[in-house]
């Protein structure tokens, strides 16, 4: 007795087989046994084949039951088997499954295991069902036997047109364990027979879901049996992975298109509304919330808000949920979060894994899992992305974490974009310097301001602010020292504003103001005089204590127009006719003032091209010593012939020629001019006197000063001690190291050095004893009222005893009456200049003049002065009106 037990078994007298049959007439290889499965679980039976797989026959048959067997034969229980003429076997199939049995039961029927010649011998299977019955051809038998391994791990089964199953594998029954029972109604089997009918082919394909199982069922239609054969292979993983791929790509789609939107919408919160969106509906998200980290409005420490946020319909809001503002990141779980955010990493977390902490945290917004993702903007961690489930528990995949990660990276460049264009627009309408707003944001503000007042009682005011002495801090301390100035001078002003009122930078050291609802012009003297105060008002900027002041221009609507062009125009006109009279530091605009508008613009274009035609002159004042009634130095003024409008005073085109830059290009002519005067008057045998020429701000602090001085000494050969240069206390004293520094090397080219307006800057005594000088000129300010009994006296006393101490010369400006020239003599100031004696002639009267004093001196006359004279007391010397 002999157990069939494997899968197949090999017949014959070749040692190699399962089954040897010692029988000479018996092939190597004489037949097969193929076991075949039943309809139910472990149930089986067998096939015999004659001879092998391949086809190959045995060389004396077999005989089943007495018949020849030519074709492949289902063995039924109890069939007699004879193997050429001498082998004879029987087919049980026996129900045994206990183990032991088949051994006791062999030995009841006293069976020998061991296979002879010329021995009968009996083998058994185990089955639980019937088997089917084989009526195909032995060809196509025997390739579908071949095709059907037992052993194949892929669930195959045949059915026929009636819906009868005709064969099941045993991967088959595994997998559908209740498809033997169901039959056609079997989802496996549901739809064949009109999937097969309505085909073009005999080979279909399709997807069969059965419980939570997907299976791709190869069909295969044999319509000469009129049988369906079908294969299944489990593709549930393969198409959960594909399902995850659509997930992705529908991420990485959402994340282009938000992408986009963030890029390309100039409305950013709209764009990352539309982007959230995209996000969430394409994650399968309940919620998905942008928060952004700041300080807490009152304790300054570091929190979190709500910003953004998208929810699926019917899910909870968190927009009016209050503890999702300032939350403190001290907080648990925001501290423990916070911490990994930094460290650039995700939180992901269902409820089931989260601490007990965090489970009370997400349960207030009916969380069930949750995706964290940092923002990071320019290295720091601006805030976060969430994503939210609500309903269900799911984990969170790389693929989803990644592509929100991209998304963060997206909102970054989108809160990026927006922080430049913020810092553009801010930088267009806003001075780099000062950051007050700039002219074109200025006019916007006036054109409103304008149009809200059109149809009221109220005025909007406008003025125009220039800071006095700020070109010479700029030129002799620098352009840092003049910026740290212009953005000290811009808090004060906004400091002296009321609520609503703007003040901006118009360029250089001008400013502009704009009362918008002003109910009279006195605010705007009010406000006007605050910000004089406030800007005379000593500035330290690094070592320098720096002074300025300020003249302000007025216009207010309507009396000086109800257009900004012309509000502002006017103030400008307003803002000149202070700088120009000096009577105030401001003034209020009048329609008068425009007529003289004209002129300055026709004068500010005369400028280019006046030297060349010859339209600037110089004039000379005698100095005059009043003990000897000699003349013993002049000093050289420039005066402007316009063809057109006379004579112009320096009071007039020198401020400009200052303002357009033209000052240095006068400064080097007016220089060149009276060296050559000077030589032509030694020529012409008159005595050699000193000429004094006044050198501004600008043209001090040239770089090219000493060597342009250098250059005119040796083209004109005059001698050196004949020149004098005269600089004011206030550009002195702007910078002493450097003013030091020059005047020295002035005086080594042999050049004498006086201080002009003495008495009228800021500057101390010791400054006297530190500068190198020869000459104080005091200023006309002291001299006009000088009386005795008077504090000018005492002071004009005091500088004259400091200069002497100093061994400085001394000369008074302004002298123009017989009173002072007594007063001078008491004080011992010799050398005086004014009026009194002379106002600056041209060339030709000077030379006159100098050869008449010339010839006095040579025939001294003795001329009686009393005080009262209005006469001019030195000899040869005309008083001009």
């Amino acid at each position: 007795m002999v157990s069939l037990e494997s899968s197949s078994h090999s017949i014959g007298r070749d040692p190699s087989n399962s089954l040897v049959l010692k029988a000479k007439d018996v092939s190597r290889q004489h037949a097969m046994l193929l076991r075949i499965s039943g309809m139910e679980q472990d149930s089986y039976g067998f096939m015999l084949i004659d001879g092998d797989l391949q086809g190959k026959r045995s060389r004396n048959g077999i005989m089943v039951n007495g018949k020849r067997c030519h074709a492949p034969h289902r063995l039924q229980h109890g069939d007699l088997i004879r193997f050429a003429t001498r082998v004879n076997c029987r087919y049980l199939i026996l129900p045994l499954t206990a183990e032991g049995e088949f051994q006791k039961f062999c030995q009841t029927l006293n069976y020998t295991q061991i296979l002879s010649e010329q021995a009968d011998c009996e083998w058994s299977g185990y089955e639980l069902d019937n088997l089917w019955e084989a009526e195909e051809s032995d060809d196509a038998f025997l390739i579908r036997l071949a095709s059907f391994p037992e052993i194949n791990p892929s669930p195959m089964f045949e059915v026929n047109l009636t819906g009868e199953l005709t064969y099941l594998n045993p991967a088959a029954a595994a997998a559908f364990r209740n498809l033997g029972q169901q039959g056609s109604n079997h989802v496996m089997v549901q739809g064949l027979f009109d999937l097969v009918h309505q085909a073009e082919s005999n080979i279909l394909v399709r997807e069969v879901t059965v419980d939570s199982r997907v299976f791709e069922q190869t069909i295969h239609y044999l319509p000469e049996t009129d049988l369906i054969r079908c294969c299944a292979f489990d593709i549930t993983e393969r198409k959960h992975a594909e399902a995850e791929l659509k997930k992705r790509d529908r991420l990485l789609q959402s994340v282009a298109e938000a992408t986009t939107h963030l890029l390309e919408n100039v409305a950013y919160e709209a764009a990352i509304d539309a982007a959230i969106a995209k996000l969430g509906f394409a994650a399968g998200a309940d919620r998905v919330c942008i928060l952004a980290n700041h300080l807490h409005p009152k304790t300054q420490e570091l929190c979190t808000s709500l910003q953004f946020e998208w929810v699926r319909e019917a899910k909870l809001s968190l927009l009016k949920s209050g503890h999702r503002y300032n939350q403190s990141l001290q907080d648990s779980p925001l501290a423990e979060w916070h911490q990994q955010l930094l460290a650039e990493q995700s939180i992901h977390s269902t409820l089931i894994q989260c601490s007990e902490a965090e489970r009370e945290y997400l349960n207030q917004e009916q969380i069930q899992s949750i995706l964290i993702v940092p923002i990071f903007l320019e290295k720091e961690l601006w805030g976060l992305i969430e994503l939210h489930h609500c309903a269900v528990d799911t984990a969170w995949s790389p693929q989803e974490e990644s592509i929100v990660f991209a998304m963060a990276a997206s909102i970054s460049a989108a809160l990026q974009r927006q922080k430049t264009e913020k810092i553009i627009h801010h930088q267009a309408f806003h001075d780099a310097l000062t950051n007050l707003p700039n002219r074109i944001l200025f006019q916007e503000r006036l054109a409103l301001a304008l149009a809200e007042t059109s149809q009221s009682t109220q005025s909007v005011c406008v003025m125009f602010i220039d800071l006095d002495r700020f070109k010479r801090i700029n030129d002799t301390l620098g352009h840092t020292v003049g910026d740290q100035l212009l953005r000290a001078i811009a808090e004060r002003l906004q400091r002296c504003l009321p609520p609503g009122a703007t003040v901006s930078r118009w360029g250089g050291d001008e400013f502009t103001v704009l009362l918008p609802q002003l109910e009279s012009i006195t605010e705007a003297t009010e406000i006007a005089q605050q910000m004089i105060e406030a800007i005379k008002r000593p500035c330290v900027v690094g070592a320098h204590n720096l002074f300025v002041g300020a003249s302000i221009g007025i216009a207010a609507s309507p009396e000086a127009g109800t257009e900004s062009e012309t509000l502002l125009q006017n103030a400008d006109v307003a803002l000149y006719q202070c700088k120009e009279h000096k009577s105030s530091e401001y003034r209020i605009y009048e329609n008068s003032m425009n007529a003289k508008a004209p002129e300055m613009f026709m004068l500010e274009n005369s400028f280019h091209g006046a030297l060349e035609k010859g339209e600037f002159a110089l004039y000379y004042q005698p100095k005059v010593n009043i003990f000897t009634q000699e003349i013993v130095g002049l000093e050289a003024l420039i005066r402007w012939q316009h063809p057109t409008m006379g004579l112009v005073p320096p009071s007039i085109f020198i401020p400009l020629a200052e303002e357009t830059g033209f000052i240095s290009e006068i400064g080097s002519w007016v220089l060149k001019t009276a060296c050559d005067q000077i030589i032509t008057w030694h020529h012409q045998g008159l005595q050699p006197l000193s000429v004094a020429v006044n050198l501004s701000a600008h043209q001090f602090y040239q770089p090219t000063l000493l060597a342009e001085l250098d250059h005119i000494l040796s083209t004109t050969q005059i001698d050196p001690q004949y020149l004098e240069l005269e600089i004011t206390e206030t550009t002195a004293v702007e910078n002493i190291e450097l003013t030091t520094q020059l005047l020295q090397q002035v005086q080594t080219l042999g050049i004498h050095i006086a201080m002009d307006d003495f008495g009228t800057g800021y500057s101390s005594l010791n400054y006297l004893k530190q500068l190198p000088l020869n000459t104080l000129k005091i200023d006309r300010s002291f001299i006009q009222d000088l009386k005795p009994n008077t504090k000018d006296l005492e002071i004009i006393r005091a500088v004259v005893a400091l200069a002497m101490g100093l061994d400085l010369e001394i000369v008074a400006e302004g002298v123009d009456n017989a009173e002072q020239i007594q007063v001078l003599k008491e004080l011992n100031c010799k050398i005086v200049q004014g009026y009194y004696f002379s106002q600056p002639l041209p060339t030709a009267e000077m030379t006159r003049m100098l050869q008449d004093n010339w010839q006095q001196r040579r025939h001294p006359v003795t001329v009686a002065l009393n005080s009262g004279d209005s006469a001019p007391c030195c000899p040869g010397i005309s008083l001009s009106s």
